[in-house]
């Protein structure tokens, strides 16, 4: 193993972010839910000994909004125009530029994901030339690579649930060989937050796996949750 690397690929939280939260929870507090979210995720980096973490933001106008949120040892670096695919290979080559190999990307959605996951990456990313962690909508939460590689990137409807399908096709048509973390769910929908909410309260207040942010906003708006359940199932 090298001198590992993690990028955690973030839009500064807005009222306007997580769009398709908004049957469940209102702008302000979609808000909240983001920042709960980046804190908790950013917490769970500093549990990786031995890497450097940095916050691939967007927009880049409004990254210093971040600042406050970040404590010591994390870099911002802006994300560029384009694509996710574009923006997410831009931060590993910044990452790999400075001398940082392998390099992690995670987003900051799937706040079940363990810290030992991202370890387990980086060493897997001794065996493997790429490394993804799927996600149970057809996408991945993770993906490394020991150096940049463009082609794995490319030609991909990040919309769509054949993400990380594709992904490993390009990994076989180029001869890269590639292993895959377990599956876990991000939260996009109202659904998954529900989700969520039923498995943090299945555990024991003061769990370490409890995201601490995200099980507070939980509990301070357990009321919007229960009203759009008790709706739903009408």
């Amino acid at each position: 193993m090298g001198r590992p690397a993690l990028v955690i690929m973030a839009r500064v939280p807005s009222t306007e972010g997580k769009s398709r939260l908004s049957a469940i929870l209102t702008p302000k507090q979609r808000e909240a839910l983001q920042w709960a979210f980046l804190q908790d995720t950013i917490e769970k980096t500093r549990q990786v000994a031995g890497i450097k973490c940095y916050i691939a933001a967007t927009p880049p106008d409004r990254i210093n909004e971040l600042k406050p949120a970040l404590g010591p040892g994390v870099e911002i670096i802006p994300q560029p125009n384009g694509d996710l695919g574009r923006r997410m290979l831009s931060a590993i080559c910044y990452a790999y530029d400075c001398g940082y190999a392998p390099v992690i990307l995670i987003g900051t959605d799937v706040p079940m994901l363990p810290a030992a996951y991202l370890t387990r990456a980086i060493r897997m990313l001794d065996k493997y030339q790429v490394v993804c962690g799927p996600a149970l909508d057809g996408g991945y939460y993770l993906i490394g690579a020991c150096y940049p590689k463009e082609c794995i990137f490319k030609d991909i409807n990040w919309g769509c649930s054949d993400v990380l399908e594709r992904t490993v096709a390009a990994c076989k048509h180029y001869n890269l060989t590639y292993g895959l973390l377990k599956p876990l769910g991000d939260v996009d929908r109202p659904s998954d937050l529900l989700a969520l909410a039923r498995e943090i309260k299945k555990m024991d207040p003061g769990h370490p796996a409890i995201p601490v942010r995200t099980g507070r906003f939980i509990r301070e708006n357990k009321k919007a949750l229960a009203s759009y359940e008790t709706y739903d199932q009408v």
